[in-house]
């Protein structure tokens, strides 16, 4: 299964109208991990989401590891890791982390069922979820993390604003999340 081969996952459109909650964010004098904490929240709730997280990893290194989750209820665990680690072969064999480490476009999906049989099976990042959108944090086509937004009791159609609030949200992230790894991970 290639994920490029799909429709949805080329090219999206600019949205030049960032939302003032978010651009608050980025112009706060926070450290790196307090925008990754701040920003979460935010952006979950604009979207409408059940969580988002953000995987982060050392392009160079290859290690990774969820670092910062927001869930609009305690129903859905934390995936947060404590630890940095190798990336695992069933990682490296995921469609989606392939897409993101091809350095593709962000990831949207509308019904995980109904499009990608098995997906569950093979990303260890996806559980019980319908929907997901995965930006790609992204310099020199080298990957430096991922957010992934989910929704996990309907299927739901991303329509344009949330495209492009994932994808320029990622482009804002990417000095942040880059002093992030390369002060905390091994």
């Amino acid at each position: 299964m290639s994920l490029n081969s799909r429709e949805p996952f080329q090219g999206a459109v600019y949205n030049p109208a960032y939302p003032g909650e978010l651009e608050a964010i980025f112009r706060n004098d926070y450290s790196d991990d307090g925008l990754l904490h701040q920003l979460l929240p935010v952006l979950g709730s604009l979207l409408k989401c059940d969580c988002c997280f953000l995987y982060l990893r050392h392009p160079h290194r290859h290690h990774s590891r969820v670092t910062h989750y927001w869930a609009a209820s305690d129903r859905y665990p934390s995936l947060v890791e404590a630890n940095w680690h190798p990336e695992s072969k069933q990682l490296l064999e995921s469609p989606l982390f392939s897409a993101a480490i091809a350095a593709e476009n962000s990831v949207f999906i509308d019904n995980v069922e109904a499009e990608y049989t098995g997906l569950r099976e093979m990303d260890s990042l996806v559980r019980e979820e319908y929907s997901l959108a995965q930006g790609h944090v992204l310099k020199e086509n080298h990957l430096w993390g991922v957010i992934r937004v989910c929704v996990f009791e309907r299927s739901r159609t991303w329509m344009q604003f949330d495209r492009s609030l994932v994808m320029h949200s990622v482009q804002r992230l990417l000095p942040s999340v880059i002093n992030y790894v390369e002060a905390a991970s091994p």
